[in-house]
């Protein structure tokens, strides 16, 4: 299968934006931070019709935390959350101003996330999915939603889904 690109995706499409993609664009990622501003520039102004989840919402949250407490006191990624249960105020440290002025300009739509137990292993099984992920399947799988802008390649175990890449 080839691959799809990114920019390649037609106007207009249905699309699931995972976490990487706006983590890209937010941390200015040397490779994929060019390509994943130009695509979030299209969604802003609703030239694909966008969806995201909770799930995503928290997780860029907690990146962008990352990537800030990194650049502001040099906090290795993997040991943040271990700090900012020592020290909370660590938070206080982060402007969130990026964040929320992307999601107020993204013209994407936030879909609840209200899986059963059940439902989430049959997807975590059946593609061999972190449950993070099974929940992005799950939402897309409700929603008929078949295209995901996405770096990761574990979705494209997903046979009914394609995976646009930046």
């Amino acid at each position: 299968m080839r691959e799809l690109k990114l920019e390649d995706m037609q106007r207009g499409s249905m699309v699931f934006i995972d976490t990487n993609i706006i983590t890209y664009h937010l941390s200015g990622h040397n490779i994929f931070g060019g390509t994943s501003r130009n695509f979030l520039k299209g969604v802003e102004s609703a030239e694909y019709e966008s969806y995201v989840n909770d799930v995503v919402l928290s997780e860029v949250l907690l990146n962008y935390i990352k990537s800030e407490l990194f650049r502001l006191r040099g906090i290795k990624p993997h040991r943040v959350i271990r700090e900012i249960k020592r020290e909370p105020s660590l938070i206080g440290l982060v402007n969130f101003d990026a964040v929320t002025k992307l999601f107020e300009n993204l013209r994407v739509e936030i879909l609840p996330v209200e899986y059963k137990c059940k439902e989430l292993v049959e997807v975590i099984s059946g593609y061999f999915l972190l449950p993070n992920d099974a929940i992005h399947v799950a939402t897309m799988k409700r929603y008929g939603i078949t295209n995901i802008a996405t770096n990761d390649p574990d979705f494209e175990r997903v046979e009914w889904l394609k995976v646009w890449k930046p």
